[in-house]
């Protein structure tokens, strides 16, 4: 631009002098005309001199005058072009913090529905886990009726009697059943996990060991285990569950072969990292990684993964419970689960445990009951909203020489003991029952008698959510479907604790 102004200005300067060289040579030739017609010429030559001095003053004024206004016009052009150039600047500035404010707005969209759609998810998973384990406590129920008569039965009979193995067959298969709930209650996060320092590293390798003798040799175990692996506080057993439903998921994946790789390492997750995560708090975590070079999913499926019972498998090559353990398990241990998947491309799995932060042991003792239960004459109140339950436990206490009384709901129970109280001594409560709960009933209990002995029956709820529902009132435990000496054992220990 600054070049083009140049020439434009040069080009009219040029015609302008051409243009009084032309007069002048006119002037000029006007002289000597003049001067051959008139024989004096002094005036003539005189005429000529103020002429031609006319000219060049003229000439160099004019000149000036050009140069002058190329200089300030040049000087304008800078004056704008620098003007351009600044106003060009904050222009690309502004420009620049627009798209910065667009690409953060659009951030902060993607974000949030990121964040509402795991919200939807995690409420869809809390109710069908609360779905679970209200289905879980109806079957412990039925369960504890069929595993509690059999094994009366059992009791009764001889070894030798026809009937002693079907019966035999009927527990074995019921026991089976009973593993079945417990798995659901896992995923509604209502099974107590034994928690105690474990090394990851060691969980995984002993799984491995398992997995290369159970998936086919087309097949390839990669391990990148992190060294120095910080300890993280976990149940073994379900540690161990969630690497085998883990590496079972990625072997029917790989039907033509392929690498199924676990990998450890140490990881923080800072506030911008855990805001992409609902629940997620910021802080030293064990990644946990699961990965396979199978089919892989596809969106719609990878929705409903971790939903109980939801399968891509053919019918009888699986029941639909393996992730949905895997994510209870994983909610158990206050951990998080990321999933990554593609057709064609494999498929990742992503645990994140939470770093272990003090180096304290839990203890966890487990009760066996002895060969011959123990008996007693004691009177036991039994509150339970399914018949069948209290027939039973009528049946296995009375066997043992206790007295029973029977109630089948919250509010019988709070009558039975007010006019009872002083010849009941112990009292063994379901905690789900419709109308009066079992723990609402507890609460009037205990306003008749601070000192009443109880044993919580549930099949719905871990140990330590009863204990530290029941808190600070020490309270016995059983879990639904029992074995019929494993209460006689636990409503003996009950009787024989002194109160505080």
């Amino acid at each position: 631009m600054r070049m083009d102004l140049r020439r434009n200005v040069s080009l009219r300067n040029q015609i302008e002098q051409n243009g009084l060289l032309i007069i002048a040579v006119a002037m000029a030739l006007i002289y000597w005309i003049f001067d051959s017609m008139v024989t004096d010429q002094f005036w003539t030559r005189l005429l000529v001199v103020v002429l031609i001095f006319t000219y060049g003053m003229m000439t160099q004024f004019l000149i000036n005058q050009r140069r002058e206004a190329e200089e300030a016009l040049q000087h304008a052009h800078d004056e704008l072009e620098e003007r351009v150039q600044i106003r060009t600047a904050e222009l690309s500035r502004a420009n620049e913090e627009l798209q910065r404010e667009i690409r953060e707005r659009k951030q902060a969209e993607e974000q949030k529905k990121k964040l509402e759609n795991q919200l939807l998810h995690a409420q869809k998973m809390e109710a069908i886990g609360t779905l679970a384990g209200g289905i879980a406590h109806d079957f412990n129920n039925l369960l504890q009726a069929i595993s509690g008569y059999t094994q009366l039965l059992l009791m009764r009979k001889d070894s030798s009697d026809p009937d002693y193995g079907k019966l035999e067959v009927i527990q074995t298969s019921t026991l089976k059943a009973s593993e079945l709930t417990k798995q659901l209650l896992i995923f509604s996060r209502k099974m107590e996990s034994k928690l105690k320092p474990l090394d990851l590293n060691h969980e995984v390798m002993q799984v491995c060991k398992i997995l290369q003798r159970t998936i086919p040799r087309m097949i390839t175990i990669d391990l990148k285990l992190s060294e120095n692996l910080k300890v993280v506080n976990a149940d073994s057993a379900q540690l161990e569950q969630i690497l085998m439903n883990l590496g079972v998921n990625a072997r029917d994946a790989m039907a033509d072969g392929g690498t199924l790789t676990f990998q450890t390492e140490n990881v923080y997750l800072d506030r911008g990292y855990t805001t992409s995560m609902l629940g997620a708090t910021p802080g030293e975590y064990i990644l946990l990684t699961v990965s396979d070079t199978g089919h892989g999913m596809d969106k719609e499926t990878l929705q409903h993964i971790f939903e109980p019972f939801y399968t891509t498998k053919e019918a009888g090559k699986g029941t639909g419970l393996g992730l949905a353990i895997v994510y209870g398990i994983v909610q158990n241990h206050n951990g998080y689960i990321q999933v990554d998947s593609r057709p064609g491309g494999g498929t990742t799995f992503r645990i994140y445990f939470p770093v272990l932060k003090s180096d304290g042991t839990e203890k966890s003792a487990e009760s066996k009951a002895p060969a011959d239960a123990p008996r007693g004459k004691e009177r036991v109140l039994l509150v339970d909203d399914e018949k069948t339950v209290l027939d039973i436990g009528q049946d296995l206490l009375r066997q043992y020489g206790y007295e029973t009384l029977l109630a089948d709901g919250g509010e019988k129970a709070i009558e039975i003991y007010r006019k009872e109280k002083d010849r009941i001594d112990l009292v063994i409560l379901d905690l789900i029952m419709p109308g009066m709960g079992g723990q609402k009933c507890f609460q009037e209990l205990v306003k008749i008698n601070p000192k009443i002995k109880v044993i919580i029956s549930t099949g719905a709820s871990a140990e330590e959510q009863v204990r530290e529902a029941f808190n600070p009132h020490p309270v016995g435990f059983v879990s639904k479907p029992y074995q019929l000496k494993d209460m006689l054992t636990k409503v003996r220990e009950v009787l024989d604790a002194k109160m505080p």
